[in-house]
Formats: C-alpha cells, sequence, structure tokens
C-alpha cells in the first residue's frame, strides 16, 4: 500500500489463524473484516471443526452444534455470514432420541426433550426420567443446573 501524497509503502498488517473450527473461522473472518490479511490453518481435509454430519448408513449424526435453537445468535450471524443457514435447520424445541444399542438387556432409547417450563426446570422432566444415566447421576444434573440459574 502508498499513502497518498508520501509516496511511503506501508504493509497490510497479517496474521495467521491456526485452527479452522467455528472459533478460527469466526477470528479469521473479524481479522479480514478489520483490513488484516489472514491465513487460515488447519489440518483436517474439511473446516468446521467438530461441528460436522456423517452418514452410517441412511443415518446422518450431528456432532457440534447439534441443538441449534432461536437462543443461538452468534451461531446464527456465524452461518448467515459463511452463506451456509440453510445447511442448518432451526429447532423450535430441543428433542434429542439417544439410543444406547449396547445396553445388555437390548436397544434402549432415551430422549432429551425441552418443556415450557422455565430455565433450569425446562429439562427437569425429560433428566428425571432419562434411561442412560443412574438415580445419582440424575441427582447431580440436576444440582448442577439449579447452581447455575444462580449464574
Amino acid at each position: 500500500m502508498t499513502h497518498e501524497g508520501t509516496g511511503q509503502h506501508t504493509r497490510q498488517p497479517q496474521a495467521v489463524v491456526v485452527g479452522g473450527g467455528l472459533a478460527g473461522i469466526t477470528a479469521a473472518l473479524q481479522l479480514a473484516e478489520a483490513g488484516v490479511g489472514v491465513t487460515l490453518l488447519e489440518g483436517r481435509p474439511r473446516l468446521g471443526g467438530l461441528a460436522f454430519s456423517f452418514r452410517r448408513g441412511d443415518l446422518t449424526v450431528d456432532n457440534g452444534q447439534h441443538v441449534y435453537l432461536r437462543c443461538c445468535t452468534a451461531y446464527r450471524w456465524f452461518l448467515d455470514r459463511v452463506d451456509a443457514a440453510r445447511l442448518a435447520p432451526l429447532q423450535d424445541r430441543l428433542d434429542v432420541p439417544v439410543l444406547d444399542v449396547a445396553h445388555p438387556r437390548g436397544p434402549r432409547l432415551g430422549r432429551i426433550r425441552r418443556d415450557n417450563l422455565p430455565v433450569p426446570l425446562h429439562l427437569a422432566r425429560s433428566l428425571a426420567t432419562y434411561p442412560h444415566l443412574s438415580l445419582a447421576e440424575r441427582a447431580s444434573v440436576g444440582r448442577a443446573a439449579l447452581a447455575l440459574r444462580k449464574l
């Protein structure tokens, strides 16, 4: 770059971002928007980090941002910015089926489902009956949810 009228050359600031997950991509975008030249390094053959999907037979398995609700405004900004909102359907209500195929008595289905109750009670019924956790583990989750309410 040349400063007008001075003939002096200035160099555009440069940055290297290591990691092409959601945080790395977001950092690279914000740096580029601020006028910084960016090199994004990623060791995998794809971007996205832990936010990806894969197929096993007819089943598509989500990993990462699998719970995409209306409260995820930063994630929505990111999807809009990289023109990928169409790839992540918006969920009206959390409802995640979890199948334990290795259970000793055969496959067992559990669900994490949100009720209309206020946070942190919105998952209470679901966690109280969730078959993949012991009674002690369910109590621990309940105590953690109540502690989060104080934040």
